[in-house]
Parts: C-alpha cells; structure tokens; sequence
C-alpha cells in the first residue's frame, strides 16, 4: 500500500501546472511547478530526486517527476543537470511494420527527407520498426511515426529521453506532437470542387486517435486498408499521397494532391526536436502542418 502525500492545492492538475509554467517562462522552473505538473506533493518530489522514502511514492510517480524534470530541465536538480550532459546525437525513429504499397511509398520518401535534414546537422538516425528493448538509454530522442497512443505511453513509462509523436495523436500535452491538418485538407478540396463533392482518400493509420479525429471533419473522409484501389470512390479525389497518382486506374478521376512529405512538415519535427532536448519551456506540444 502506498503512503503517497497528496498535492498541496487539492484540484490542481497537469493542465492547471502548465498554465502556471507558461506564465514563468522566463524565469527558472521551481520545485513547486515539478509538484503542480506532476499533482503531488513538494514533498514527493523531493523523495524522487534524492533517491530515498521509496514507500512513499508509487512507480508511476516517480516516471511521471522524472519525465517532468527531464521535460523542463528542472535545475538545480543534479539528476536533470545530468540529463543535460547526456547527449549522444543519437536519434532512434521507430515505424511500424508497413502491409500496403502506399504505406511503404509514403514512408520512404518521408524518412529520406527526415534523414537528409536531420544528418546535415549532425545526428545519427537509427530506423527501427521495433525495440527488442524498450529502455533506450543512448539516444537524444525517440521519434515515433504512426504509433499507436497505448504503445507510445508503454514506450515513455520506460524512458526518460524526449518521445516525439509523429502523426500519431497522444492525448497528453507532455509530449510533442506533430501531424497534418487535415482541417486544412478539407478547405482545400472545397475551393478546388465545392463542398461536399469530393472524398478524401488516405493511407490507413496504426493510431486510432488521430484517425478517429480525421475521421470527424467529414463523412466522405475513405481510409485504404489494402492495395485494392478498384475499392476506392469514384468522382472527385482529394489526397495527401502522392504515390496514388502513379495508379493506372486513377487516371481518369480528378484529383487534388496537398501533399503531406513537406520539407515544413520536417522542419516542424526539428524544432520540436531541438524544444525537447533542449527543454525550453512553455512552449505548444501540438503542431498542426499545413
């Protein structure tokens, strides 16, 4: 049974201690904000940080304060000064096992220019498409691509260097993520057929929240689940892939491309990035790429 201390001010969550940092964003995060983001005591904080009083906390506590420390380089904390000398130019990015042609084609263009951007200034990359150990302690990062959100959260409870979410949805604003605007997407096949006559045609996703997002702007939004495009809608098409424009039998739809393998798109993942390993603070977690 866990001896826990509750947080000082009853009420006061994650999202009510990230209001309170960004408004300190130019001034050094306290011990007081490491407990209001975390939503326990000054105390437990303490205990963490110093190793001892171990009954008191539970082990997801204590991932919680280290993530938080590590996130916002909480100083003067000789665990987060080491965090801040740990640095590899090691990054791991991680896919999943892609089973269609489109997914393959749209993943090989994006790691390429991924790779060429972040191997100019420095850093190895490691591609993976799966971990045989999920404690990674010799990496600066792990960029996640397409992960699924329960798979992503089981992958931070095991490390402490930054996670980076890559069109994936994690409902959790400690992470950075990054992914299309499909709102955008929409607008820009209504100027170009009107609304309402078009269907959106897309490559199926591992992470259900970001697909079940997308999936409420429009009714005519069509996920492609296999390499059958006989399957797919016939009229006006509005894609963020441009692999679909090399199918024969597409050749005779309109179709609008807004593609989505964007050197903004890369860009956007650097300088969250750079924001995580760097820990700046106060920064927007949820980047939307036009």
């Amino acid at each position: 049974m866990s001896s826990e201390e509750p947080s000082p001010e009853k009420g006061e969550g994650l999202t009510d201690g990230k209001q309170t940092v960004k408004k300190k964003q130019m001034e050094k995060i306290t011990i007081k904000d490491v407990a209001r983001l975390a939503g326990v005591s000054v105390a437990t904080v303490s205990y963490v940080i110093n190793g001892i009083h171990e009954d008191r906390y539970t082990p997801d506590t204590k991932r919680k304060i280290l993530q938080i420390v590590n996130l916002y380089n909480f100083r003067p904390s000789r665990l987060a000064q080491s965090f801040a000398l740990q640095k590899s130019s090691n990054v791991i990015i991680l896919t999943g096992k892609h089973e269609s042609i489109i997914q393959k084609a749209e993943s090989y263009d994006f790691l390429r220019l991924l790779g060429k951007t972040f191997e100019r200034l420095g850093y190895n990359l490691n591609l993976r498409t799966y971990l045989e150990n999920t404690r990674i302690d010799t990496a600066d990062a792990i960029i996640c691509v397409g992960m699924e959100e329960e798979k992503f959260r089981r992958l931070a409870q095991e490390n402490f260097v930054p996670l980076i979410s890559v069109d994936g949805k994690i409902n959790d604003e400690l992470f950075f993520q990054v992914y299309q605007d499909f709102g955008y997407v929409l607008q820009e096949g209504e100027k170009k057929f009107g609304k309402g006559n078009f269907s959106v045609v897309l490559a199926d996703m591992y992470n259900k929240t970001l697909r079940d997002e997308i999936s409420a702007l429009s009714e005519n939004i069509v996920f492609i689940t296999d390499n059958d495009v006989s399957k797919l809608p016939k009229g006006n098409i509005v894609t963020v892939h441009s692999s679909l424009k090399s199918f024969s039998e597409l050749k005779n739809q309109n179709m609008l491309f807004v593609p989505s393998n964007t050197q903004e798109r890369v860009d956007a993942i650097l300088d969250c990035f750079k924001k995580a390993t760097e820990r700046v603070q106060g920064t927007i977690h949820t980047v939307k790429v036009k």
